[in-house]
Parts: C-alpha cells; structure tokens; sequence
C-alpha cells in the first residue's frame, strides 16, 4: 500500500463525501415530492434521504475498488467480533455520547424515552440513520481507512487522529447553517471517531463493536434533534 493511495482515500473521504452528501441533500430538497407529503414528519424522512444515499454510495465505490484489489470487505474486520476491550471502549463512548444528546430532548419539550420508542416515520428515519452510519461510516474510516494507513507504514496514533479528522470533515456536508455550524458538528464528531479509532485497534481490528456503538449513538437522540432542526428551518 503507497502513501499516495492511503492519502488520495483521505481526500476523497474528507472532502468528496461532504460534498455528495450536500449535493443530494439539495437535489432531495429541490424536488417535487416533498411538496405531495402531508407532514413535517414525512418531509423531513424525505431530506435525510440524500445523505443516506450518497454514503451508500460511496461504500459502494470503495467496493469496486477492492475488488479490483482482490481484496474483500472481510479482510478489513467488518464480520469480526473483536474482544471485550473493543466492546466495552466502543461502548463507553457511545453511551457518553448518547447521554449528551439526550440532554437536548427536554428543552424541545420531549420525553428522553421518545429516543429509544420512536414510531412512524421516527422509527424510519432512526433505522436509515443509524443502518447507515454503523455500516457505512465504520467500514470507510475505521476498516478501509485506518487499514490502509496502518498498510502505508504509519502508527497507530497517526492511524486513529488523521482518519479521525478526515470522519470530522465528512459530516459537514450536513449542515446547512453556516461555517460554525460546520465546525460545531466536525470537532465532536472527529473527536468521537477517533475515540471509535482506539475501540477498533483495542478490539484487534474487530469492526462490529464499534458498528453497533455507532448505531446506537446515531439511532437515538441525533435524529429527534435533526428534526427539530429541519423544522426550525422551516420557519
């Protein structure tokens, strides 16, 4: 494995995702079937639409490309179960997290079981979220990523901080309030990805741990508070 290679993934991760994911969103929003939906609720099913896509997408093309690599998803920890220091780090974390956001659910005057009981539309958008972001995210910046820098020659801080970073950077393509929003979404999430990082090392490259974290921590609270933001834009 070249640097060169490790650091074109890099690049195409950090920047590329972002904006695909901003692209479709706006594709998503500009279309006219969200103007047939009778409900916030739908509509806002609807916007995360285009997110969801374009990471789907983008694994994919990484996909293809090992393929044309002879090598498989497998060979990057997906099916692997890890061990208990993996679990309980990836796990510790996520639940830290999960209880962060949950601290927002009051002041949107509802009930923190709305985050583990979502109906209707909720429980799709829940399931899309957190399906999308434990598989997608976890295979492109823990298992490709981190493998492939680790192949380059590069140690295992290097390892987790620079995919950590680019993971940060990705999710900025879901903000659409401006460069400080952009930024108040990338630094936590980077930090958390990184924390994800040393889960995946922790647990012998074992990447199901920090798959079921991740869809814990995005099936919970994140997308009520997506909503409430969508609605807020809404006016």
């Amino acid at each position: 494995m070249s640097k060169k290679r490790c650091w074109l993934e890099w690049c195409l991760l950090a920047f590329a995702m972002p904006a695909l994911i901003a692209g479709l969103t706006k594709v998503v929003s500009m279309s006219d079937v969200g103007s047939h939906l009778s409900s916030v609720d739908q509509q806002y099913a609807l916007s995360i639409s285009g997110g969801v896509a374009a990471e789907w997408i983008c694994v994919a093309g990484f996909w293809l490309f090992l393929r044309r690599r002879n090598e498989r998803l497998q060979d990057f920890g997906v099916w692997k179960l890890g061990n208990w220091a993996g679990w309980g780090f990836a796990l510790t974390f996520a639940g830290l997290s999960i209880t962060s956001n949950l601290r927002f659910l009051p002041r949107m005057g509802l009930p923190i079981s709305v985050a583990f009981m979502p109906r209707g539309s909720h429980l799709l958008v829940a399931l899309a979220l957190g399906i999308t972001a434990g598989f997608c995210e976890e295979v492109l910046f823990r298992g490709i990523l981190m493998t492939d820098f680790a192949r380059a020659g590069y140690g295992k801080a290097f390892q987790v901080f620079i995919p950590g970073v680019a993971f940060g950077l990705s999710h900025v393509g879901y903000s659409s309030h401006g460069i400080l929003a952009g930024i108040g979404i990338m630094v936590p999430t980077a930090i958390l990805g990184m924390l994800w990082g040393i889960a995946y090392l922790l647990g012998r490259r074992g990447l199901l741990p920090c798959m079921l974290a991740h869809f814990l921590n995005d099936a919970t609270a994140l997308p009520w508070i997506g909503f409430f933001m969508f609605k807020g834009a809404l006016g």
